[in-house]
């Protein structure tokens, strides 16, 4: 029998300064990415299986077990299945809950809280609690929940810190190695020991573009300087970057100056930039 969608609507109390949850569920659903989408509640979410993505207005995130994420109301967002994904989410509102969450730096720029797989029994078993007690096991589940993020600070910390030095290890490595024609991402993650999907989706997240459109930004910056120097031959400059193909050199180069290289050596001349012979 295929799984269905366990849904509890919780009774809301009026009352500004606790919190209430609205739903506690299980999403078995596959999510289709068709677009951002705006909800009106706070919502955590716990990953339990699979692999899927956090779409938002900025950056796309990968999801896996274990994960902890939050959304926001008026912060679009989309959730997408990609491999056996599965989650639960309790959504909520009311005071406490904001000022819990600003206590911890949660927020639409800090939405993902990964390596939190000991939270799996609290959420499973919350949700099988009987009905009647919905209210009071979603509420503890989420305390509980944000008292575990709190715990999880320093470690959360640390692990920005290692990705903001992988960072700029990875721009080092391009930096020293954008002229090596060779140069691709399964060696860049075997020279830095790291799955090559994870550093993309880390160097995306902080830099905004791929390692691949970082290369070739590096490349033509590094073209368009040998240009002002005087080099005329486009094959020498285009081996001297890294692409030992000229025609795909131009392509590039065109597509990223809008002027093919001949184009700009011309304007360089025009503009007195260089001496170009």
């Amino acid at each position: 029998m295929a799984e269905q969608n366990v849904c509890r609507f919780v009774p809301r109390e009026v009352n500004d300064h606790s919190i209430h949850t609205v739903h506690f569920v299980l999403e078995t659903e596959e999510q289709i990415y068709t677009g951002l989408r705006l909800k009106s509640l706070y919502t955590v979410y716990f990953v339990l299986r699979g692999q899927g993505r956090l779409h938002t207005r900025g950056e796309v995130l990968s999801l896996e077990k274990g994960d902890v994420f939050f959304s926001f109301p008026a912060e679009p967002f989309a959730i997408e299945s990609v491999r056996d994904f599965k989650y639960m989410y309790i959504s909520f509102l009311g005071a406490r809950g904001n000022r819990i969450m600003e206590k911890l730096g949660v927020s639409p720029k800090n939405v993902l809280f990964s390596g939190c797989g000991d939270l799996e029994t609290v959420w499973t078993q919350g949700l099988d609690s009987p009905a009647e007690l919905s209210d009071i096991a979603s509420e503890a589940v989420l305390l509980h929940t944000f008292a575990y993020l709190g715990k999880r600070l320093p470690d959360f910390a640390v692990n920005e810190k290692g990705r903001i030095d992988l960072i700029s290890t990875i721009q080092k490595y391009v930096d020293e190695h954008f002229s090596d024609p060779d140069f691709s991402l399964e060696r860049l993650g075997s020279e830095l020991k790291y799955n090559k999907k994870y550093l993309s989706t880390v160097f995306k997240r902080h830099v905004g573009v791929g390692i691949v459109e970082y290369l070739h930004t590096v490349r033509i910056q590094h073209a368009c300087t040998m240009l002002k120097q005087g080099f005329t031959s486009v094959s020498d400059v285009a081996l001297r970057c890294g692409y030992p193909d000229a025609q795909y050199f131009s392509k590039v180069f065109k597509r990223r100056m809008n002027q093919a290289p001949r184009d700009y050596m011309a304007s360089i001349k025009v503009d007195g930039a260089s001496d170009v012979q």
